[in-house]
């Protein structure tokens, strides 16, 4: 299990969580709901149903980055790889975030911060890329100022 120290002691103990080791899910069953799971064991193929009223989908734990393999820095393991503690990859104006970058915690919260720093990165990118052309900002908002360059008040 990948948990804190104290969760899997706290999991394994408590009567109402049924562990499924060496599955995975290969129906849902129910009318207009969740009623049950077929589970097929990976080890025997064998399959058996466990009522259920729900189900969370956790994808995986292994980054899906083959589309950008040859084009974007990959490590050893499969992630992007981002300069420093941007989003910015190797590629000029291409930014990466989410579950691709991310070694640790890979949640949905995590992942939706760093798309929004993804995008603020974008952002300043294309405003960059107007300023040093003399142009209106390609992100559609007026261009951002030099913090270094500005007046004090």
């Amino acid at each position: 299990l990948r948990a804190s120290k104290i969760m899997p002691a706290r999991a394994l103990n408590d009567p109402k969580i049924d562990f499924a080791w060496n599955s995975e899910v290969a129906g849902i069953g129910g009318e207009n709901k969740v009623e049950a799971l077929t589970l097929r064991d990976t080890v025997t193929g064998e399959e058996r149903e466990l009522p259920a009223t729900g189900l969370f989908v956790a994808i995986g734990h292994e980054p899906r980055t083959e589309l950008v393999k040859g084009q974007i820095d990959l490590d050893d393991e499969g992630y992007i790889q981002v300069v420093g503690r941007t989003t910015a990859t190797n590629l000029e104006g291409v930014f990466a975030c989410g579950d691709a970058v991310d070694h640790t915690y890979r949640q949905a919260i995590t992942a939706a911060g760093s798309g929004c720093a993804a995008a603020l990165d974008a952002q300043r990118y294309l405003t960059e890329l107007a300023d040093a052309a003399g142009l209106e900002d390609l992100a559609g908002t007026p261009s951002t100022p030099n913090p270094n360059e500005l007046r004090e008040a």
